[in-house]
């Protein structure tokens, strides 16, 4: 999957996209809004078989990508869609290394995933989920067309420092017809800036 700026491939067991997966899951503040604890390298060792084994196999619903951007290939991220289709549904997610936050790159991606979904597997509704205080996160939803849908009291429950607890949850998703509106929008809007 490409964007304008991005890669997102998937992870593969390499000594750049191990980094990449601690540099990610140590960081207290990218794991704020993450119901569980942060990672160690042992762990991020484990975590990366995992999601670079799912690739293969052959019933495969988790579909963990590494972000890369084009310019100078610096991995920055990691995005993921993970399929329900029984229900035609993905729920899609992503994470930025706190360098490249607030520069549209969350936002890239998840239109790229959005796209994807339903351009390439067809699907006909796409999810992302989000804590209420994760307010850059609910933000971009809806900047990219979701809606919200929900809002799950105590839903989560998350470990931190070995301490369980339950938190809220926000539930965001956009439908295939919502997001071919949101297109023919976005094309008459630019054809009428052009036209003058």
């Amino acid at each position: 999957m490409e964007t304008e700026r991005l890669i997102l491939r998937p992870f593969e067991e390499t000594e750049e996209d191990l980094a990449l997966i601690l540099a990610l899951y140590s960081d207290p503040e990218i794991m704020c809004y993450v119901p569980y604890d942060l990672l160690n390298g042992e762990q991020a060792k484990a975590h990366l078989k995992r999601i670079a084994e799912e690739w293969h196999r052959e019933k495969a619903r988790n579909f963990e990508m590494a972000v890369i951007l084009k310019d100078g290939g610096t991995p920055i991220g990691r995005a993921h869609v993970h399929l329900q289709e029984e229900n035609d549904c993905a729920m899609i997610g992503c994470m930025l290394l706190k360098p490249w936050w607030g520069a549209g790159l969350a936002e890239e991606m998840v239109l790229a995933m959005i796209d994807h979904c339903f351009d390439e597997l067809h699907l006909h509704r796409v999810i992302g989920l989000c804590h209420p205080d994760n307010i850059a996160s609910w933000k971009m939803m809806e900047r990219c067309g979701m809606r919200r849908e929900a809002y799950c009291r105590k839903n989560v429950r998350y470990i931190k420092n070995g301490q369980e607890r339950w938190e809220d949850e926000l539930s965001y998703a956009i439908l295939w017809e919502d997001r071919k509106r949101d297109k023919e929008d976005r094309k008459w809007k630019r054809q009428k800036l052009h036209s003058g």
